[in-house]
C-alpha cells in the first residue's frame, strides 16, 4: 500500500509552488516551483504517483475550480480550500509563495482546513448569471445616485416618489443651465436605461432556467415562503448548491454568517452581532425577505396558488414559518430590540425553515 503524500499548492496564473509532506511525518520533504503548464504538472504528478497516493489542495482564488476539475480528470485527488478560514499566526509578517505552500500543506495534513464544496460546471455557470444580474443591480443603484447628485448641484429636486414613470419623464424634460451639464444628464439617463434593459433580459433568462426540470422542484418549494420570488430562490439554490450537505439548520446558518458572534472567557459570557462570515449575497436577500413577516400573517391568493403546487408536508412548513416569524418579530420588538436586530434574528430562524423545506419528504413507516 502506497504512502499518502499531501500537497499544498500555491496556485498562480504562470506558476505553481508545491510543498509535499508524507503522512505521519512532521517535516516537509520537498518544496518545488514549476511552470503552470499541463505537461509540466502531469510529469511531476506521474513522478510522485509511482511511490505515493496523492492528496492535494489549493486555496480558492480567481481561477475558481478550473484547476481542481483538471486534477480530477487526470485522476488525482484535489481539494479547494476556503482562504478566509486558513489558520494564520497573528504576528507573522513575512509572506511568499514558498511559505504559503508550506503552511498550506502542514494545515492540510493536520486536518485544519475547511474544504469548499465544488459546484458542477453547469451550477457554476448559473451562479455566474445570477451574480451578473446582482452586479448590474448595484451598478443601477450607483447610476441613480449619480443622477441625484448632479441635479442637487444644480439646485433641482424631485419632491415625489423617485424612479417612477412620471419621474423619468420629468428627467427627460429637464433643461439644465449649461450645455455640458445637459449632456452629462443625458448620458447618465442613457446609462440608466441600458442597465434596466439588461436587468430585464437577465430576469427573463433566470425565469427560463428556473422552469427547467433541474431547478423547478426546488424553486416551487422556496416560492411558497412569503418574501421569496424566483430570483431569491435561484440565488439560494445557486449559492448553496446542495442543501443536503448541511446536517442541521445551524450548519446552514453558519454558512450564511447569521450565527451570533461570541467573546467569552472564564465566568464572563459575551455575545455579539452576527459573524457575517458567510455568503453575503444570500444573507442580504434573506434579511430583505423577512420584512414581509412584520405584517399580520395571512395566506394571499398568490401564496395559495404556490402552496397548491407542493405536497402537504412542505406546505405546512411554509405556513408555520409565516406564523412563527411574525410572532417572533413582535416578541423581540416588545423586549426593546430595534428593527434591524429583530429582522436579523428572524432571518436566522427563517434559514431553519428553508433547511427543513429543502430536505427530502419523510415517509412514515408502519
Amino acid at each position: 500500500m502506497k504512502t499518502i503524500a499531501y500537497l499544498g499548492i500555491d496556485y498562480h496564473l504562470h506558476s505553481l509552488t508545491i510543498a509535499m509532506m508524507e503522512e505521519g511525518k512532521h517535516k516537509i520533504k520537498d518544496v518545488i516551483r514549476i511552470k503552470n503548464d499541463d505537461k509540466v504538472i502531469l510529469k511531476y504528478m506521474k513522478k510522485l504517483v509511482k511511490n505515493y497516493e496523492i492528496r492535494s489542495c489549493y486555496e480558492a482564488s480567481s481561477s475558481g475550480y478550473y484547476f481542481q476539475r483538471k486534477m480530477n480528470e487526470w485522476g488525482y485527488h484535489c481539494d479547494v480550500i476556503a482562504p478566509s478560514l486558513v489558520p494564520k499566526k497573528p504576528g507573522e509578517r513575512r509572506k511568499n509563495d514558498f511559505r504559503d505552500a508550506r503552511d498550506l500543506v502542514r494545515n492540510y495534513a493536520s486536518g485544519l482546513l475547511t474544504v469548499v464544496h465544488p459546484p458542477s460546471e453547469e451550477e457554476e455557470s448559473v451562479r455566474s448569471l445570477i451574480r451578473c444580474r446582482l452586479a448590474l443591480k448595484e451598478t443601477l443603484k450607483i447610476a441613480k445616485q449619480q443622477i441625484n447628485g448632479l441635479l442637487l448641484t444644480q439646485g433641482i429636486h424631485w419632491a415625489g416618489t423617485k424612479w417612477t414613470l412620471k419621474h423619468k419623464r420629468w428627467l427627460l424634460q429637464l433643461q439644465l443651465s449649461h450645455e455640458a451639464s445637459q449632456k452629462v444628464l443625458l448620458e447618465h439617463i442613457g446609462h440608466l436605461e441600458y442597465l434596466e434593459s439588461r436587468i430585464k433580459y437577465l430576469d427573463k433568462e433566470i425565469e427560463q432556467i428556473a422552469a427547467t426540470e433541474i431547478y423547478a422542484p426546488s424553486v416551487k418549494k422556496l416560492r411558497c415562503f412569503k418574501g421569496i420570488g424566483t430570483l431569491t430562490a435561484m440565488l439560494l439554490i445557486a449559492e448553496i448548491t446542495d442543501f443536503r450537505r448541511f446536517p442541521n439548520p445551524r450548519a446552514l446558518m453558519a454558512f450564511l454568517g447569521l450565527l451570533p458572534s461570541e467573546n467569552s472567557s472564564g465566568d464572563k459570557q459575551g455575545g455579539g452581532p452576527i459573524t457575517k462570515a458567510g455568503n453575503t449575497r444570500c444573507r442580504k436577500h434573506l434579511i430583505e425577505s423577512v420584512q414581509h413577516y412584520v405584517k399580520k400573517p395571512y395566506i394571499s391568493a398568490q401564496m395559495k396558488d404556490e402552496l397548491s403546487r407542493i405536497d402537504p408536508q412542505h406546505a405546512n412548513i411554509a405556513i408555520n414559518c409565516m406564523k412563527r416569524l411574525n410572532k417572533r418579530y413582535w416578541a423581540l420588538t416588545m423586549k426593546g430590540k430595534i428593527r434591524p436586530v429583530a429582522l436579523t434574528a428572524i432571518a436566522r430562524e427563517f434559514v431553519g425553515f428553508i433547511w427543513a423545506m429543502m430536505r427530502p419528504v419523510q415517509t412514515e413507516t408502519v
